[in-house]
């Protein structure tokens, strides 16, 4: 410590000293001193505070807590802060990024399309042709786990054309990993009532969902959920929540009834693996054959009047049945009970795969205002198949779907082929261009750009990536 006063001093009085100078010499020492005084007296105040080292060895022994990196990054589908110790520090942030670039056009076979919903409306639906570029499903995604490696989280945010460019916490939950066949969730998320809904939107065959698994899928709600894979190959996914569709409802617009769903699949020959395409080019034939079935018991407000959560489901000519008079003239549906059930497969071999799922809906216990409807039971039936095949494995695939509406009030047609290019060999680089022809759609939908009404021919050319 002396030395190192000594140090100091000289290095502030050298420059005035000379060698004859004995006066100069003695004050210097003096000087020094003094330092030596002033640094054993920091070293007294700033020796010891709970590390056990002193002043001195602070500085050539740093601790290893305060000095040791913590985390490190790295890259599993986005940027990933990892802990090295994930008992020490139990925290672990993936971000990452999802966009799909498209451009639409519909060249449209009429101008207007009539249904149930004319007289609330004051006359028939207009319908549009288009031509333009949109951003759809622009999203920040994070990811991770927190206090402990198996207590997990997923937030997605969401900021469409279609929505304004306004940001939204579109999915949002945290769950914890019991066991491969108990996974539980709280938050809000997707309800489990179909196969084409559950294997998420990037992982289609054409651009975007078809037109019948838009018109009876459910959507998301907040709630709490189980998933996993309860014995080899066999698994599932239930969910008990808000309402089959109350995405970003107020609770004002929400019921105080719940919704009940569930899901589950076997795949008795292998993992079929996520999405329609056979990317991993399977060198055995596998298969999944699933079901899902939804239930929920509707009902208005206090007032009388209609909840967000009822508006939801439309008849199979497009109609809302909360409309009035979407049933009979001057009668309204207040209340009713709701029942999806459908029958999922998949098939995929060297390259080709098949995807179907039929649907089934009955809507009846219904209850209503100014009158009575000439129905006890309303039943619609509809289906999706798809099909595709790599002309260059991994890469260059064709692909084909069929979908189909039918009910009391109406029936429509989709039919649809397109080519994709897998940048990378995944959905998170991925080219499309599909054509559609549409034949009476009976559901509107941003996303899909599906729009009650529409007959005509849709093209669509789509750019999506995820990081």
């Amino acid at each position: 410590m002396r030395f190192f006063a000594i140090l100091i001093g000289t290095a502030i009085l050298a420059p005035r000293l000379t060698l004859a100078d004995d006066t100069q010499l003695e004050n210097a020492l003096d000087r020094i001193r003094s330092l030596e005084e002033q640094v054993a007296t920091l070293q007294e105040k700033s020796g010891d505070q709970g590390t056990g080292q002193t002043f001195e060895t602070a500085l050539t022994q740093p601790p290893e807590d305060l000095w040791s990196p913590r985390y490190y990054v790295d890259y599993d589908k986005g940027l990933v802060l990892r802990p090295f110790d994930k008992e020490a520090t139990p925290f672990e942030l993936s971000i990452g990024v999802r966009l799909q670039f498209r451009y639409t056009g519909f060249n449209r076979d009429r101008e207007t399309y009539s249904n149930n919903g004319d007289a609330s409306r004051g006359g028939p639906l207009l319908v549009r042709n288009r031509n333009d570029f949109e951003i759809e499903r622009s999203r920040l995604i994070f990811r991770g786990f927190m206090f402990d490696p198996k207590l997990k989280y997923f937030v997605n945010l969401d900021a469409d054309t279609d929505d304004g460019h306004r940001v939204r916490v579109h999915d949002f939950w945290v769950y914890y990993e019991f066991s491969d066949a108990f996974i539980l969730n709280v938050g809000k998320g997707m309800v489990p009532g179909s196969r084409d809904w559950l294997s998420l939107s990037p992982n289609t065959h054409i651009a975007d969902r078809s037109m019948a698994t838009t018109f009876f899928r459910p959507d998301r709600t907040i709630g709490v959920w189980a998933r996993g894979e309860l014995c080899d190959d066999l698994f599932y996914h239930v969910m008990l929540g808000n309402g089959v569709n109350t995405n970003d409802l107020p609770q004002s617009e929400v019921d105080e009834r719940f919704a009940y769903s569930m899901s589950s699949w076997w795949e008795p020959l292998g993992e079929v693996g996520k999405g329609h395409a056979d990317l991993k080019y399977h060198e055995d034939a596998v298969v999944r054959l699933g079901h899902s079935f939804t239930y929920a018991s509707q009902t208005d407000k206090e007032d009388g009047a209609s909840t967000g959560e009822e508006a939801f489901v439309r008849l199979s000519d497009g109609t809302r049945l909360v409309t009035p008079g979407a049933l009979a003239a001057g009668v309204t549906v207040d209340q009713f009970n709701y029942y999806l059930y459908s029958i999922d497969a998949a098939y995929k071999y060297r390259g080709f795969s098949a995807n179907a799922e039929f649907f089934l809906r009955w809507l009846n216990s219904f209850e209503t205002t100014g009158g009575t409807i000439p129905h006890s039971e309303l039943f619609d039936r509809g289906f999706y198949v798809d099909a595709g095949y790599f002309l260059v494995p991994k890469k260059l695939e064709v692909a084909a779907l069929l979908s189909h509406v039918n009910g009391l009030f109406g029936d429509s047609w989709e039919y649809a082929a397109g080519i994709n290019y897998f940048v990378t060999a995944t959905h998170f680089n991925k080219l499309t261009f599909d054509v559609s022809v549409l034949d009476g759609s009976p559901t509107s939908n941003n996303s899909t750009n599906h729009f009650v009404g529409q007959d005509g021919v849709m093209f669509r050319f789509q750019y999506q990536v995820q990081y």
